[in-house]
């Protein structure tokens, strides 16, 4: 059908205009959420809050809402759930409290959560650091040891924390002091259970999901999205950006480095998903290598999107006093024991399965099977129908682990098989068909199309009048859209490849008060110190090449998303905007390990101090390279690039050249050379010594660690080389002075006698590690190994022989990072 030019730009200006239409006109449209509320016990809620029977267009993405089987409202934040208490809609104030915070203390999670930018505490709260896994010498002072041996303590006194491995923060009111002598767990307790006051910032609330063409929803839903392990993902799954392209009950967490999502409080763990068969494989996140969780939950799947193909239900039952009333020869089921840690005497549990060796008994046996219910606690759980009548107690748990299948319902099926886009129109609450060139109810064969369609809309404004000035407005319009849309979709996916809070670019320059605060400049950007909402103290990397695609920006925030670890920098969020691009985590007061190593600082670190963060460094690689499900070789190991909290604490940073790679790939292949002039492992410069691997990440830290013990004191070069161009001279003077058994020659002049091992240690530990061979050189789990071992079971290796390679012979392509601080204090 022919429409005329003029009514179809007149439809381009008015859709241009409500794209640009500010949230509150967005939420008018949607005339359901002025009347429909969330409800659960005594709480009930509107905007900006979701869920339950209130749509996710109703409220802001990050604000739902959930209702638990005992009427307790909880909402989930950074991945942690948090039980609301009160609502104040006046005020747009709220309590919450850390739901792993009402039972025991010593059992709750011992991690620091922070509120996303449209929650932000009250200022009557103090943040109190308590330390865990401390020294048990000190237990005198201000500490309880929970079950298991563990010490906690909130004593605020820096010496004490040295002793302490880890701690987290939490927030009490101002009036809670938490004792000097003695910490009073119990009332620590209660405070935590009141909870803390916090207000929603609606000014930080933006429209997630304004008026968008039929088109538009063909183009987004599509496109197959990445969640975690998963690829290729479509209807009925999503993610926040996706929600009108897959049912409200199977939105998808990736944050743990897996897709998973919520049905009926139930966790369940995405195994595969077929298109093409229509198939689904689950398994319950709970029941993976666990048979027994506590407080299991039977599932209703909701049979309108999918259904439940070729299985059979597996009964288990916990905390049964006795089951002789099943256990004959006779009985139409298999009844198996099944053993649970901590359970008390007289109480067993039980799985059943179904006895097709004997003839069934008729309802006798279900009357029996329906007593038991009454007595014990039962969940049936999925089994393929395959597997079922094998099930023993030496299967169980792979079976469980292994799934089951659901199959997508028939609309989406025809829907896919007729070239659309399947998805869930929030007007009606019911499956569409998204197509190319509108939207059908069912499929995009079909004749009918609903009310909403692209064509409609054309016929509502046909026989409008526009000029040529008219045109000329619309096609700026026009490409004005165009552009935006193109940004949002690299940014919707970005988000899918990194679930980290997402900064816009006027939000970084709050947090930085328009970049006032310089803290240090690096190759790939300048940091500034920033400040958050809530009040953290955060450094904000802001990248300063601009051109092409960012791989080295995307490459950083992709590789510590997947990291956490006490000697990693930890990432707070970051801002992709266009050409503007930034990273924001952590910031640690004492800024790069260069400058308290290079004579920089009036700081003098003893030697205990310097093993203790050669240490630390060596536990983060180690955690990199064979502690992530996917390995991370880091290739720009330096002092600039270890950072320091309050107390020394070493912390990893800047991953701009960082790789990933499977654990079991031995070899890298790289196109250009990565690092820092001195630091870099010869098999980067040239591949006689060896293939690239994360063995390159050892000899930087062998290289970062003579250079602590003080072997490139600039005021020996002389010894070595007239020309000191490389940073290869040094190890050859450290191994004679090994040799002649006179390690405070060159090492360092004021070692004592207590110190001595120390530096021998470390020395030896770092010789090893530069090793012109990369096969010659220890993993970082074994250097990690030596550290912590003894001096004596430690062996002079062989010398090194490194030919000098100037940096002339390093090629204008390779990527080398500027010799000058990342990150120091301002």
């Amino acid at each position: 059908m022919y429409y005329p030019l003029n009514s179809c730009l007149i439809l381009l200006l008015i859709f241009s205009l409500i794209y640009n239409l500010p949230c509150a006109s967005s939420k008018q449209g949607f005339g359901w959420c002025e009347t429909t509320q969330f409800q659960c016990g005594s709480i009930t809620a509107g905007f900006p809050f979701w869920g339950g029977n209130r749509p996710e267009p109703c409220g802001h993405s990050s604000l739902e809402l959930r209702c638990n089987s005992k009427k307790i409202t909880s909402l989930n934040i950074s991945n942690y759930e948090y039980n609301v208490i009160h609502i104040n809609k006046t005020s747009n104030t709220l309590r919450l409290v850390r739901a792993d915070f009402v039972g025991s203390f010593c059992s709750a999670t011992f991690n620091t959560t922070t509120f996303p930018p449209e929650i932000s505490e009250l200022p009557i709260y103090n943040s109190l650091t308590i330390f865990h896994h401390c020294n048990p010498r000190f237990h005198y002072v201000s500490s309880y040891t929970c079950p298991g041996g563990v010490v906690v303590s909130a004593y605020q006194n820096p010496i004490y924390q040295r002793s302490c491995q880890e701690n987290f923060t939490v927030s009490v009111p101002r009036t809670y002091s938490p004792g000097e002598k003695q910490l009073n767990l119990t009332l620590l307790e209660s405070v935590l259970r009141e909870g803390v006051e916090v207000t929603v910032n609606t000014d930080e609330i933006t429209c997630e999901e304004c008026s968008s063409s039929p088109i538009d929803h063909y183009d987004r839903c599509s496109q197959p999205f990445r969640c975690g392990d998963q690829t290729s993902l479509l209807y009925p799954f999503w993610v926040r950006g996706r929600q009108d392209c897959g049912h409200p009950e199977f939105k998808l967490n990736c944050s743990a480095g897996f897709a998973e999502l919520t049905i009926s409080s139930v966790r369940f763990r995405i195994l595969e998903v077929n298109y093409e068969s229509h198939i689904i494989r689950l398994a319950r996140s709970d029941y993976i290598d666990n048979l027994c969780p506590q407080d299991p939950l039977n599932v209703q799947f909701t049979e309108s999107v999918v259904r439940l193909a070729g299985i059979e239900m597996l009964t288990i039952f916990y905390g049964c006093k006795t089951l002789s009333v099943l256990i004959d020869h006779s009985s139409n089921y298999n009844v198996r024991k099944l053993d649970c840690v901590g359970d008390q005497k007289g109480i067993t549990n039980y799985f059943v399965t179904r006895n097709n060796s004997s003839p069934f008994r008729g309802n006798n046996e279900g009357d029996k099977l329906s007593s038991l219910r009454k007595s014990c606690k039962s969940v049936n759980i999925p089994v393929p129908l395959s597997a079922f009548n094998t099930l023993r107690p030496d299967n169980l748990k792979k079976t469980l682990e292994q799934g089951f299948e659901l199959k997508l319902n028939q609309d989406c099926s025809m829907c896919l098989e007729s070239k659309g886009a399947c998805g869930y129109n929030q007007t009606s609450r019911g499956f569409v068909c998204y197509c190319n060139g509108g939207t059908y109810e069912n499929n995009c064969s079909s004749e009918k199309r609903s009310p909403v369609t692209f064509g409609k809309e054309i016929r509502i404004v046909s026989g409008s009048v526009a000029g040529v000035v008219l045109f000329l407005v619309l096609l700026t319009l026009f490409l004005r859209f165009l552009r935006k849309r193109k940004i949002r979709l690299r940014q919707q996916k970005l988000k899918a490849l990194i679930p980290l809070e997402h900064y816009t670019y006027a939000q970084v320059k709050r947090i930085t008060k328009s970049f006032a605060e310089v803290v240090g400049r690096g190759g790939f950007g300048i940091v500034y110190k920033g400040t958050l909402s809530d009040g953290r103290v955060v450094a904000v990397k802001v990248l300063k090449d601009t051109k092409g695609n960012g791989e080295d920006f995307i490459n950083e925030v992709a590789t510590m998303s997947r990291t956490s670890h006490l000697n990693i920098v930890s990432l707070l969020g970051f801002c992709s905007e266009g050409s503007k691009r930034a990273i924001i985590y952590e910031f640690l007061g004492n800024g790069s390990l260069d400058k308290f190593i290079s004579g920089k600082s009036s700081v003098n670190m003893d030697w205990t101090a310097l093993y203790k963060i050669a240490l630390g460094v060596a536990r983060g690689l180690e955690y990199l390279h064979h502690g992530c499900k996917t390995r991370i070789v880091h290739f720009d190991i330096k002092p600039q690039n270890v950072l320091l909290d309050d107390n020394f604490f070493p912390k990893v940073s800047d991953f701009g050249l960082a790789k990933l790679c499977e654990k079991k790939e031995s070899v890298l292949s790289l196109l250009d050379t990565r690092g820092t002039v001195g630091y870099i492992a010869p098999e980067m410069i040239s591949r006689v010594y060896g293939n690239v691997s994360h063995k390159s990440d050892v000899y930087s830290y062998g290289m970062l660690v003579l250079d602590m013990i003080g072997a490139r004191n600039k005021e020996n070069a002389n010894l070595a080389s007239s020309s000191n161009t490389s940073s290869m001279y040094f190890p050859e003077w450290v191994y004679r002075d090994l040799e002649l058994a006179n390690s405070g020659r060159h090492i360092e002049n004021r070692i004592n006698s207590e110190d001595d091992d120390l530096a021998k240690k470390m020395t030896l530990v770092g010789l090893w590690c530069i090793q012109p061979s990369p096969v010659d050189r220890p993993a970082m789990n074994r250097v990690v190994e030596m550290m912590e071992g003894s001096l004596e079971a430690l062996e002079v290796p062989p010398r090194p022989v490194l030919q000098q390679i100037p940096t002339s012979n390093l090629q204008e392509s390779s990527i080398l990072s500027e010799d000058v601080s990342v990150y120091t204090e301002g």
